[in-house]
Parts: C-alpha cells; sequence; structure tokens
C-alpha cells in the first residue's frame, strides 16, 4: 500500500475516532479465494483466479440506526507484485431499521445483491467487491425491492464515462412460494476525445423466476426451485434499434448438512451481458456445483465445490474454494450466499 493511500486512511479515521470514541465501529474481513477453470471454449478463458483480500474499515455510530466507515479492500493474487492491484477505498454513510436499508458511497457488494451468475457473474466479489454510488432497499413479510446505482468511471480523454443501475427483488405469495425480479443497465459512453469509430453502447439484463421453497416443511437445510425467464438488451448507437434476447432458465439449490448441489440451466438466445457469465453466450448452459461446507461458524464461512459445466453439449469442470473470516460489523446484510 503507497504512502499516499495510508496518510488517506488515516485522515479519514482519526475525525471519527475523535468525535465518536464512544460508539467506534469496525470491521475485518478476510476472503481467500481459487477458482480453477479448465475450460476449452470461446466464452470464457481456461485460467486459474487465485488471491486473498483483506477489507478493513472503522467508523462510528451516530445512533443504533445510522453511522460512516471508512477503510481499504486490497487483494493480493498469489504471485503477484504487492501492489498489483490499487486498493479499493471504503467510504460510506449507511442508515438501518429492520424494514430499510440506505448507503451511499463506496461500499462492500456482498450479501446486497441476489442475482443469478447469467446476469452478475461471481468474480466481482473478487475483482470488484464494491459498489460506488447508493443503495436502498425496503423490507417487509411481503417480501423485499432495492435499487441501486454503481458509477464505473468519470469521462476523460481516454476513459469512458460508464455507471450501472438496477433494481431486483422478491414478492412472496406464499411462505412457500415467491417471484423474483431483476434488471439492471449498463451505460458505456465516450471518452472526451472520441474516435470516429467509437460508439455509445448502451446493455442491460433482467429476468423474472417462479420460486419455491421446500426448506422448512422438510429435513433439508436449504430446498429452493426456480423458474423462469433471463434476458438482457443490446445496442451500440446510433443504431436507433434495441435488439432483445431471452431464454428459459431454472435453478436449483439443496443442501443437507454440510453437502449441497447449486444447479441451473438456460437454453434460448445468447445472452451478451456487461457484467454476466459469459458462458450464456452459448445459448445452451447448463451448470451443477456440487459442495461441500468445512466450515461454518459466527465467524468463518467457507464453501468448497466441484463444478461442471455442460456448455452447447460439451462438458467441461473447474473447482472452487472460498473462505471468508469476518469480525466487527457495519451494516447488516439480507442476501447472503447460497443464493445463486
Amino acid at each position: 500500500m503507497s504512502r499516499k493511500l495510508l496518510l488517506f486512511f488515516i485522515c479519514l479515521s482519526l475525525p471519527l475516532v475523535t468525535l465518536y470514541a464512544q460508539q467506534l465501529s469496525y470491521a475485518v474481513e478476510f476472503n481467500h479465494f481459487l477458482d480453477n477453470r479448465e475450460y476449452s471454449n470461446n466464452y470464457e478463458p481456461s485460467q486459474t483466479m487465485l488471491g486473498a483480500r483483506l477489507n478493513t474499515m472503522l467508523g462510528a455510530k451516530l445512533d443504533s440506526t445510522q453511522g460512516f466507515m471508512a477503510g481499504i479492500n486490497y487483494l493480493y493474487e498469489y504471485g503477484d507484485r504487492i501492489n498489483g492491484n490499487t486498493p479499493t477505498v471504503n467510504l460510506f454513510y449507511h442508515y438501518q431499521t429492520t424494514d430499510w436499508t440506505f448507503i451511499f458511497g463506496s461500499f462492500p457488494r456482498r450479501g446486497l445483491l441476489n442475482y443469478p451468475l447469467a446476469l452478475l457473474s461471481d468474480t466481482l466479489d473478487n475483482y470488484r467487491p464494491n459498489i460506488q454510488g447508493g443503495y436502498v432497499e425496503k423490507r417487509g413479510n411481503w417480501g423485499y425491492e432495492n435499487a441501486w446505482c454503481d458509477w464505473l468511471s468519470r469521462q476523460q480523454v481516454d476513459v469512458r464515462e460508464t455507471f450501472m443501475a438496477g433494481l431486483s427483488g422478491q414478492v412472496n405469495f406464499t411462505p412457500n412460494l415467491f417471484l423474483d425480479h431483476y434488471f439492471y443497465m449498463y451505460h458505456d459512453a465516450l471518452t472526451a476525445n472520441h474516435p470516429s469509430d467509437q460508439y455509445i453502447r448502451d446493455n442491460g439484463a433482467y429476468g423474472v423466476l417462479a420460486g419455491a421453497d421446500f426448506t422448512q416443511p422438510s429435513k433439508f437445510d436449504l430446498l429452493t426451485i426456480r423458474v423462469g425467464s433471463l434476458g438482457c438488451y443490446n445496442r451500440f448507437r446510433p443504431d436507433p434499434d434495441l435488439n432483445f434476447y431471452f431464454g428459459f432458465f431454472s435453478q436449483l439449490h439443496a443442501y443437507y448438512n454440510r453437502f449441497g448441489i447449486d444447479a441451473s440451466y438456460y437454453r434460448g438466445d445468447k445472452l451478451n451481458v456487461a457484467y454476466g457469465d459469459m458462458m450464456y453466450m452459448s445459448g445452451n448452459y447448463g451448470r451443477i456445483d456440487f459442495a461441500y461446507i468445512p466450515l461454518k461458524t459466527k465467524y468463518i464461512t467457507s464453501r468448497i465445490a466441484l463444478c461442471m459445466h455442460d456448455v452447447a453439449g460439451k462438458w467441461q469442470s473447474s473447482q472452487t474454494m472460498t473462505l471468508i473470516f469476518k469480525v466487527g460489523e457495519y451494516y447488516k446484510t439480507y442476501h447472503e450466499w447460497p443464493m445463486k
């Protein structure tokens, strides 16, 4: 970490500690990840992603519902230089009650959004862990609804203006039946001095899934089924037409004791989503994760999985391992894994 970043963090933290030392809050999170992809297709490269994140925050609670946090989220990929990745800044205000959550600033996305991997890939937690903008969620017995905006970059001479904004939620019809819905738009504008062959891209993703939760009446720790449709749209201006694509999607989560299966299948148009899993570009993609939870305590969650991928009738594999250690708190999250 550079001296400038360390000084920046200290300057942010000291006023909070001084003014609100009696209500000091903190959080430390360590996240180790392994994603070994043994692919042979034209959609995702065969590669191994291996590293660890250290997320540290210090702040102050103004009262029982709100506070400020500041800190650094640093990724070290094993075998790389110590300064191989630029640290992400945590700097946000949060307000939370039983029914509402408001967060504004740069804050961790883990546990806030529950999108299928076709729409938001699982690599986001590893390589772009923060939402930088705002997040609002309303909860109740009827379900939940959230809206969010993630500002990716400001327009400069050689940088495009880019942002994402979306909403998602779940409506409960009965204790066991529900409807999930998802949407986000991705806007990739021009650079300040753009060449004539540079185009604005409008891209988005959406989905509607009817679900059933059989966890309570069964002996499973988790047993849910979802069926419905996922889709996307795409346009490169000045083309006036938005091109829409969609297909059938189904999903199963079944966990008993420490073992589980996460399975999904998509069949339809090719889904070209800016931050989605590119495997869905095949138009015919199934995935089965055979998972094991070696350790789950108050402070540690972990998961090991053998993942089988059926890409247009050709089976491939990957292996994943995640270990998350967390102490302290800032706001409560309601959409923790396993959900995707």
